[in-house]
């Protein structure tokens, strides 16, 4: 069959297939797919591709003729398994960050994500997030270097903001939610999970990012007419910091009917009441974002 030919797993083939359009097998009158030599030169030059560290995104826009060309070089070697438990993956890549070693890294990273078989989603939620997450706890028990958390941190960072660019492309034209971090909090992971689940709900993603003001936030969601505003709120800030980031979005949102503004992290957890009575509603998961494939973008 065409995926052992390949060497890749029929999952694999049907989600390249279907996510990302890379075969258009023809079918016999009961349905069964049929896959031609070139196809299986293509997926052949596919996986050689993602072996070496390209995302199946990024292959999957070349063409057939390059995809067969690479895949006619010679099979694709075997690859590690595709599916590690979750406590085999987080252990490992702990240990590869400990060691500094990013190369090792990415490629558990590739393996455990299928090669692009999970979804955007499944990758931030069953991956990049519980292992942000251990490397911040490790951190804290002193267990892990500050070397060693900002390289191992910085690495998860940059595969969550390609999984939004990649999403958000897609939402072009689509009501902007503006997602920025309070200012003086640093700590972004919570606020890209979020603006990746936003871009996956239909949403245009204007990003801002860490420590940003809470003028600037307003600012930027006047400018770009966004109809929601997202802010993470993880590090305690004062009463009066506190209040002032509530009253501004809060005045904003009030403004124009329709608008719509969520704060996350544990500082606003901590402070839900005083979120939720300014009407800004706070979720404990990025996943509780209200789902509004169609939003309306409210007119002035």
């Amino acid at each position: 069959m065409a995926a052992e030919q390949a060497g890749v797993s029929t999952q694999l083939v049907r989600a390249w297939e279907r996510r990302y359009g890379l075969l258009e097998p023809t079918r016999t009158q009961s349905g069964y797919r049929l896959y031609s030599d070139e196809d299986v030169a293509v997926l052949r030059g596919a996986k050689t591709l993602v072996d070496q560290g390209r995302s199946i995104s990024e292959v999957a826009r070349l063409s057939r003729a390059e995809l067969k060309r690479i895949g006619s070089a010679g099979r694709a070697t075997r690859s590690l398994p595709l599916t590690p438990s979750s406590e085999t993956f987080l252990d490992l890549g702990l240990k590869a960050i400990a060691d500094l070693d990013g190369a090792r890294l990415e490629s558990l990273l590739l393996h455990a994500s299928g090669m692009g078989a999970m979804s955007s989603v499944e990758v931030c939620d069953r991956l990049l997030m519980p292992l942000l997450t251990e490397i911040g706890d490790r951190w804290e028990k002193g267990e892990l270097d500050i070397a060693a958390e900002h390289f191992g941190s910085g690495i998860v960072r940059r595969h969550l903001e390609l999984l939004v660019q990649d999403e958000s492309k897609r939402n072009a034209g689509a009501p902007i939610v503006v997602c920025a971090c309070q200012e003086g909090d640093l700590h972004e992971g919570g606020l890209l999970a979020f603006a990746l689940h936003a871009a996956v709900a239909g949403w245009a993603i204007l990003y801002l990012g860490a420590n940003t003001p809470v003028d600037d936030l307003v600012m930027a969601a006047n400018r770009s007419e966004a109809t929601a505003v997202a802010v993470a709120s993880s590090q305690p800030q004062s009463r009066s910091g506190r209040r002032q980031l509530i009253e501004q979005i809060a005045s904003w949102k009030g403004k124009l009917p329709g608008r719509a503004a969520w704060a996350g992290g544990r500082a606003a957890m901590a402070h839900a009441a005083e979120f939720t009575a300014a009407g800004i509603q706070v979720l404990a998961d990025p996943r509780e974002l209200p789902a509004r494939r169609s939003p309306v973008r409210p007119t002035s």
